[in-house]
């Protein structure tokens, strides 16, 4: 396509269209349909063209529909109608960033760490997750391979002076700021004499990987974010970082597939819980079932003001989400907060662990990070808060 998914959507909708996703059967083609899109004047093509019937029946079988947005929800009506061709149809909707205030990040007192990074002082978060004893553990540690680590956001300033070392792949560019954040926050390259401080010790546990999931005003469809987790797939990544949602009755077909794709290959995908201080049982793809689905605390270790509460979801954990500094554009740093910052912090420490031991499942890393976690007050609400010092040991022999 000559457009993105998110450009594509505003174009087509400025133009009153709308698109919608249709899953035909396995052994279905677009010619069954076509009297009905030529009726109401639509045109497809296939959603996910590089995976092949043989990889996935669903995704491969998955068609991107531009139709009039007049006549969108007859045209659905049809297509739902016919059960002999149509396995699933849903719009192709689109999803936001939300904004979250952040405050400015204050230096803590001034107590001697091993990490030379400048502004390491102004991590709070380090502390608060056992970061610098983890530190302490992979300065002596080599890992088995750097683990493959997919920021699926608005794209990584791959350029950025603390991540140029760790970043191998995908989308090198990034207009909105937000995926650079989270990038920073699950691997700059730490002991460098520059920025901030992750887990990725001296960059030798986590390359990073960009995709492109949401467009650069933060916005993105699901056709985006599902193509950004099969092109994360395909490029063999262990950890899926998704610091995006949003709410639904029922999670979309699309990234439901899309996400079982990758667990399929191994991926341990985790996605942040919200920020609208909400029960997350309807917020997606943190609902998904096999996602680790992430809430947000502050500095007391109390349930961020802002953050959801993932307690009746599978796999719930906790992490850091309030003021966390990290990279951001033209080699800057920034304070920002939301369950996107605590979702990094994350999928950082799982980088950490897929390095250490490569053949961790995805169940036993949540097992871990669980098992090792700190309980605190509002555990039954957002889950044991990291403790990545902890959760290194377990890895170990």
């Amino acid at each position: 396509m000559l457009y993105s998914a998110s450009q594509l959507w505003h174009r087509l909708w400025d133009q009153g269209q709308a698109s919608v996703l249709v899953e035909l059967g396995p052994d279905d083609t677009i010619a069954e349909i076509t009297p009905a899109l030529e009726r109401f004047g639509a045109v497809g093509e296939k959603a996910f063209p590089s995976v092949t019937l043989a990889e996935n029946q669903d995704l491969a079988q998955v068609y991107l529909i531009h139709v009039s947005s007049r006549r969108v929800q007859h045209f659905i009506d049809v297509l739902q109608a016919d059960t002999e061709n149509i396995d699933h149809v849903e719009i192709n909707l689109e999803i936001a960033l939300p904004l979250i205030p952040a405050g400015e990040a204050s230096l803590a007192e001034g107590v001697g760490v091993l990490e030379n990074d400048p502004h390491v002082h102004v991590q709070w978060a380090l502390h608060a997750i056992n970061g610098h004893d983890a530190h302490v553990l992979l300065q002596g540690l080599r890992p088995e391979r750097k683990a493959r680590l997919a920021i699926l956001d608005t794209g990584i300033e791959a350029a950025h002076e603390d991540l140029a070392a760790a970043y191998l792949s995908g989308t090198t560019e990034d207009l909105h700021g937000h995926g650079t954040h989270c990038a920073g926050i699950a691997g700059a390259v730490t002991n460098n004499g520059l920025g901030i401080a992750s887990l990725n010790w001296e960059g030798r546990f986590v390359e990073l990987l960009g995709f492109q999931a949401l467009g650069n005003e933060g916005r993105g469809t699901l056709e985006q974010i599902a193509q950004a987790i099969v092109d994360a797939t395909k490029a063999g990544v262990d950890v899926i970082s998704m610091s995006l949602g949003s709410v639904a009755e029922e999670p979309p077909r699309v990234l439901i597939t899309a996400i079982e794709y990758a667990q399929d290959h191994r991926i341990i995908v985790a996605a942040s819980a919200g920020n609208s201080n909400e029960d997350d049982i309807n917020h997606y793809p943190s609902n998904i079932e096999g996602v680790i689905a992430v809430a947000a605390v502050n500095q007391d270790l109390s349930k961020a003001r802002f953050s959801n509460t993932v307690g009746r979801l599978s796999r719930p954990i906790a992490a850091p989400g309030v003021d966390i500094l990290s990279s951001h554009l033209n080699d800057s740093y920034k304070p920002l907060s939301g369950t996107s910052m605590a979702t990094p912090v994350v999928t950082g420490l799982l980088g950490v662990m897929r390095a250490l031991r490569p053949d961790l499942t995805s169940g036993e890393a949540y097992s871990i990070l669980h098992e090792t976690g700190t309980e605190v007050d509002d555990t039954p609400y957002v889950g044991r808060v990291i403790d990545a010092g902890a959760a290194l040991r377990a890895v170990l022999p």
